[in-house]
């Protein structure tokens, strides 16, 4: 169980995950063997994650690709591991992505019935944050919520298959 874009994105269509000994069993079998014998149990990774496995899948299957249906999640331009990583794990999860680059308009006008919060996904460099406030006005004028939060939001939402929220998710001012 990591919390690479791969998994997350594979996590997000609800799949069965096996571990590798399914590979191993194929490989020295002359039969393919049964999957439900060989799916992942990683109980380290679920304490440190503070997920259980099988409840996050069971959860995708729900969800139906749409755990971010509505969500609009904006990074920066030079966050760390790149924009394109957390691209396809918010669209894997049904959400808006876009490349925030502090130019007005970026955020559409809140209508009835829409998300409230909008995030931007950023790293801690002086570059980085010179667009947050930017972010905030632009969002509180569009009648958003502006949350401005480190990538672990996103990897954890994505990893539980449920929409959470910690202050702990906040970058520091």
């Amino acid at each position: 169980m990591v919390r690479t874009q791969k998994f997350l994105c594979a996590l997000a269509n609800g799949v069965t995950i096996l571990n590798s000994d399914f590979i191993d069993t194929c490989v020295t079998s002359s039969t393919v063997p049964e999957p439900t014998d060989f799916i992942l149990v990683d109980k380290a990774a679920e304490k440190r994650f503070g997920v259980v496995l099988a409840d996050a899948v069971a959860r995708a299957k729900a969800n139906k690709r749409r755990l971010l249906a509505g969500v609009a999640v904006f990074c920066t331009e030079n966050i760390p591991n790149g924009g394109e990583t957390y691209k396809s794990i918010v669209e894997s999860n049904g959400g808006d992505f876009a490349v925030y680059k502090g130019r007005r308009g970026a955020i559409s006008q809140r209508e009835e019935g829409d998300v409230e919060e909008v995030y931007l996904l950023t790293g801690m460099s002086k570059k980085e944050k010179a667009l947050w406030p930017g972010f905030e006005k632009m969002a509180m004028e569009a009648g958003h919520k502006p949350r401005i939060c480190l990538t672990d939001w996103l990897l954890d939402t994505a990893m539980a298959q449920e929409v959470k929220w910690r202050d702990s998710y906040l970058a520091d001012k």
